[in-house]
């Protein structure tokens, strides 16, 4: 009866005005700003690797782009967008890449406010993320506090439980090790690693991050160059089930374009995190006075996880027909990779699934650390890392779907709040922008 009721309030909240705010607030920032995620998209690539003056803070502007990268590359690519394949066909995938614009200049914005507002904390700390620049909204002596409490939940459950619980699904089947053990395995590198520090959870992505990317970006563009004669094929057929969904046959049957356009538009912002303030939370603990660099880097991140990771996991689902297997999630990625690898296709999936779940998971810990550290003034640090681990042994070995729901809401609320900072404070952005690009 919970999971039931959850799921309906879920269902109500994640409806047509939510969808509708979320997209009029990327098209309001995108004309607000000026189109930025279009006009500095190319010359933006070369501000990855530029060395930035003046960052004081835990975190390099480098290593800020890395961690936000890793909490987008999780298994909400490999699972999620296939739920979005499977469940609205085969125009989801237009949808997802076009969305992924709004999604390019939701992060731009969220970002530049973070950057823009960040400070030092009374214990000497950088500060920054929606916890500042919520202040300056109507109620902003409230809302940071709610914000925060409300990403130190989903840091627990999401970014940690959820993405144990989903290696040890993975692992369960290709390994014959118990969830106990598994859990354990996990629980254990996710302690060793908080109790270094920012710098052993930066240490930690930096491998992560260029691993999964590399092997996955390989493992991908083989099954597409294998089924490259048939790409042209797919690609009308995403176009022609984008704007005329019931005319295509299979589990598409009976959806109207609204309803492919929710399914996309959800399970890309569960995927790419842009608008939740997540990456406002790690590009806020830089201390950089670059907010438009930064700004820039964070938006490429989201493209790279977005536009391309998950358009290149949907493509290959099409175009090797996986699709008719009628498989969900990540055993539906896993036929579409065993189509090209056979049974190594399956490891492959289960490699990239661990890789991604972890890389999320280590960069929560710094997220879920900054949310902890300004509810309770930076104390009790290891009473957190303690929390951060016990919840993730739970979500190895629990039975964790009733919690699936609560996050869906947890995110919306996280949504709402960020979105809304985000459209009052354009005009504050507009104005830096136009005395920074006339210079």
């Amino acid at each position: 009866m919970l999971q039931n009721l959850l799921i309906n309030v879920r269902d109500a909240v994640w409806g047509f005005p939510l969808l509708a705010f979320i997209v009029g607030v990327g098209a309001t920032a995108t004309i607000g700003l000026y189109f930025i995620q279009f006009r500095k998209f190319f010359s933006s690539w070369k501000l990855i690797f530029a060395k930035q003056e003046g960052s004081t803070g835990e975190i390099s502007p480098f290593n800020a782009f890395l961690n936000v990268l890793s909490t987008s590359l999780g298994n909400g690519a490999l699972a999620g967008i296939a739920v979005a394949i499977h469940t609205g066909g085969p125009g989801a995938v237009f949808w997802i890449f076009m969305f992924g614009f709004f999604a390019m200049i939701l992060r731009f914005a969220e970002v530049y406010l973070a950057t823009s507002f960040s400070s030092i904390s009374k214990t000497g700390r950088i500060l920054g993320g929606p916890f500042l620049y919520l202040q300056q909204l109507p109620g902003g002596k409230y809302l940071p506090y709610i914000y925060a409490t409300m990403c130190l939940a989903y840091a627990f459950f999401s970014g940690t439980a959820m993405q144990c619980n989903s290696i040890v699904a993975v692992l369960g089947k290709v390994t014959p090790l118990s969830p106990w053990v598994i859990g354990s395995v996990l629980t254990l590198f996710i302690c060793y690693t908080l109790l270094g520090g920012s710098q052993r959870i930066i240490k930690a992505s930096s491998i992560l991050v260029p691993l999964k990317v590399v092997l996955f970006f390989f493992f991908c563009s083989g099954v597409l160059l294998y089924h490259w004669a048939a790409l042209p094929a797919a690609i009308m057929l995403i176009i022609k089930a984008a704007f005329n969904p019931q005319a295509v046959a299979g589990s598409v049957a009976g959806l109207s374009i609204m309803r492919v356009f929710s399914i996309s538009v959800t399970k890309t912002v569960n995927a790419s995190e842009a608008g939740l303030g997540t990456a406002a939370v790690i590009y806020g603990s830089t201390g950089s006075k670059d907010p438009l660099s930064n700004s820039l880097t964070a938006m490429l991140g989201t493209f790279i996880s977005l536009n391309l990771v998950c358009t290149m996991v949907a493509l290959s689902i099409v175009v090797s027909g996986a699709l008719a297997s009628g498989e969900t999630g990540a055993a539906l990625t896993s036929v579409a990779f065993q189509s090209v690898f056979g049974v190594f296709g399956a490891w492959v999936v289960s490699l990239l699934s661990v890789l991604f779940g972890i890389g999320v998971f280590v960069a929560y810990g710094f997220v879920g650390r900054q949310c902890w550290f300004f509810l309770t003034n930076d104390k009790f640090e290891h009473l957190f890392t303690l929390l951060f681990c016990a919840i993730s042994f739970w979500g190895a070995v629990a039975d964790v779907s009733v919690v699936w729901a609560t996050i869906d809401l947890v995110n919306a609320g996280n949504l709402i709040i960020n979105l809304s900072a985000i459209l009052y404070l354009i005009p504050f952005i507009r104005a830096q922008l136009c005395s920074t690009l006339t210079r």
